[in-house]
């Protein structure tokens, strides 16, 4: 049987049905649930259930405070405190414990079981759906071939990322720094080891190597290399490979004169070998551009970034450059991008990633107000003609020297920026990420991301990747433990 009651709680008026037997009354002035003599406005002796609850279901006086945290003394009271950090993480526990504001989970951080310092584990990343692959460019490989570079395979099994397999070039030598760029796609990953020698004089001409997944490993298919390339062009700075298409930046490229100007080579699978179908090159361009510095490939197109392009007397402002593959003779030039309202040293094409309609461009060095090199990143659109700016991103608590923009990554809905300078706290430097997600015709904050277990120097965001598929992403930070370098899994909930 239940009782329908109305009880006037000072100026608050509260019904409720309660079960006959465990309500006490007090008309006066508070009502007890469960005790005979209640303290309080509301005394409930017991717990609470609550079997649906909805947005402003349970309020608090406004002196709350936006943003505090409802903490207890250990006497069984509970007061509002300011949190001790607004940089992230600090004080909430996103991910691993608490998962408070339920954004992201399934905190995992990763390393190579026999590594070493200054590998540098980390430095490039690269998920697609259950796999994810890190390279560590200064590993050493056996007993004799010191900074020849490796990369490490992860599969997820359902519940957490397990390491699956170590790859290395089956003919790599000192110094060719493999896994320096890192790209994977369905059942094909692709390495650069751009301070390969290839032949007896072409030293640092640069190198990719291509591995296939056969159903239970990843298998060695071929090694590929620029066949009109020189010494120090340093082809493979930058891979990206989707489908039966990849590509390949060789920064330092020589054309003339035009000392650094940098250049691109798209390969296809034709069934059997990875045939080079395409050199590109800005034809605006001009030496010291390093075009080909960052690449990124989606279906039939393609995003090539030129950090240090001058565009007018502003030196290294940078710019990217758009492909499009044709379907029958090759990859067309579509367009050439800049920030209308960048400047000098910006860097803008330092970091892109692609997906679908959308692509992401970073400026790390990009001055937000009176903050030096705090820097941003843009995403653009394609709106069935051409790619037009779609949004400016920028860290709202960002300070000068945060880099941010370093590395990108977009995938659907989602954006990935790291800040590898970041600060939290009194930390200098352990580095975050920021997660975007798109609602409508624009992009929304929806998490700082910094590693729980972050410390100095740790450069965490130096690398990023995000698969929209799996929700799952991966953070590098190559200055844990000395240089020896870790990766950080993540999932978006």
């Amino acid at each position: 049987m239940k009782r329908h009651l109305n009880a006037v709680l000072g100026k608050l008026v509260a019904t409720m049905f309660v079960c006959a037997s465990t309500i006490y009354p007090v008309f006066s002035q508070n009502v007890g649930i469960g005790t005979v003599s209640p303290a309080e406005k509301l005394h409930v002796a017991g717990n609470i259930k609550a079997d649906t609850v909805k947005p402003s279901a349970i309020k608090f006086a406004a002196n709350a405070g936006n943003g505090k945290i409802l903490t207890s003394d250990a006497t069984g009271n509970a007061s509002w405190q300011t949190s001790t950090s607004t940089g992230g993480n600090v004080g909430y526990g996103v991910w691993g414990d608490c998962a408070t504001n339920g954004n992201i989970s399934d905190y995992q951080p990763v390393a190579d079981a026999t590594g070493a310092v200054s590998d540098l584990f980390g430095m490039s990343v690269s998920i697609d759906n259950n796999f994810a692959i890190v390279g560590a460019p200064l590993a050493k490989v056996g007993e004799n071939f010191f900074e020849a570079g490796s990369a490490s395979i992860y599969q997820y099994n359902g519940n957490s990322w397990v390491f699956m397999q170590k790859i290395t070039d089956p003919a790599g030598q000192n110094g060719d720094h493999f896994g320096i760029s890192v790209s994977i796609s369905g059942n094909y990953a692709i390495i650069g080891a751009y301070q390969d020698n290839v032949g007896a004089i072409n030293a640092d001409h640069g190198s990719a190597c291509v591995f296939q997944y056969n159903g239970s490993s990843w298998v060695f298919m071929q090694k590929i290399v620029d066949p009109g390339g020189a010494a120090n062009d340093q082809f493979g700075r930058s891979v990206a490979i989707s489908g039966n298409h990849c590509v390949i930046g060789a920064h330092l490229d020589d054309f003339g004169a035009m000392i650094d100007k940098g250049s691109a080579s798209f390969f296809r699978y034709n069934g059997t070998n990875w045939i080079l179908t395409q050199k590109s090159a800005d034809p605006a361009g001009g030496g010291g551009d390093k075009f080909g510095t960052s690449v990124s490939m989606s279906g039939n197109n393609v995003v090539i970034g030129a950090f240090e392009d001058g565009i007018g007397s502003a030196a290294y402002q940078g710019s990217v450059t758009v492909y499009h593959y044709n379907g029958t003779t090759g990859w067309d030039l579509v367009q050439t991008i800049t920030d209308a309202n960048g400047a000098g040293g910006d860097n803008f094409g330092v970091s892109v990633s692609i997906a679908g309609n959308y692509f992401v461009v970073g400026s790390y060095n990009d001055d937000v107000g009176a903050n030096t090199n705090q820097g941003s990143a843009f995403i653009y659109r394609f709106d069935g003609a051409t790619w037009v700016l779609m949004q400016q991103l920028t860290d709202p608590i960002g300070v000068a020297g945060d880099l941010f923009g370093y590395s990108v990554s977009i995938s659907g809905n989602y954006v990935l920026i790291g800040a590898v300078n970041h600060d939290t706290g009194v930390i200098t430097d352990p580095g975050a990420a920021i997660l975007y997600q798109r609602l409508g015709i624009g992009w929304q904050k929806m998490q700082l991301i910094s590693d729980p277990a972050g410390n100095v120097n740790n450069f965490f965001g130096l690398s990023a990747g995000i698969s929209e598929l799996s929700k799952q992403f991966i953070i590098g930070a190559t200055g844990f433990n000395n240089g020896t370098g870790k990766a950080v899994f993540g999932k978006i909930n």
